[in-house]
């Protein structure tokens, strides 16, 4: 009976509340640390999951693209364009400026005329306001 006794008065003494109580913060402390990481974690995977999602995205439009450029489609397009290439017995019309077909030759001339004024005559303006 002793021992019942002198295990209950161990259990109910202060000592042992303060010693249970230090415990269970610090082990509180540690699953609280435990939940706030696991949710920054789950944070990023999400964040990343996004990424992913986002990268096979572009991913698959540059396929796309690779696609096109590799058609034969394409390549007519781009040698006609910036070759100059036609295909054989092919005509090829030739439109020129519509700025330059409106506006007379004499015209032309003249304000050509106009933008050729002397380096002199540029700094006298220049500084003396004419």
């Amino acid at each position: 009976m002793t021992t019942k006794l002198d295990f209950w008065s161990l259990v109910t003494s202060r000592i042992f509340f303060a010693i249970a109580a230090v415990m269970l913060t610090v082990v509180g402390i540690g699953v609280t640390r435990s939940l706030i990481r696991r949710a920054e974690v789950q944070k990023e995977v999400t964040a990343l999951q996004q990424e992913i999602r986002t990268l096979e995205g572009k991913n698959e439009e540059f396929r796309r693209f690779i696609n096109y450029y590799n058609t034969p489609e394409f390549r007519e397009r781009e040698a006609r364009l910036r070759l100059g290439l036609q295909k054989p017995g092919e005509k090829v019309v030739v439109i020129p400026n519509l700025s330059s077909i409106n506006s007379p030759p004499a015209a032309q001339a003249a304000a050509e005329q106009e933008n050729k004024v002397s380096n002199w005559r540029l700094w006298l303006e220049y500084f003396w306001g004419r």
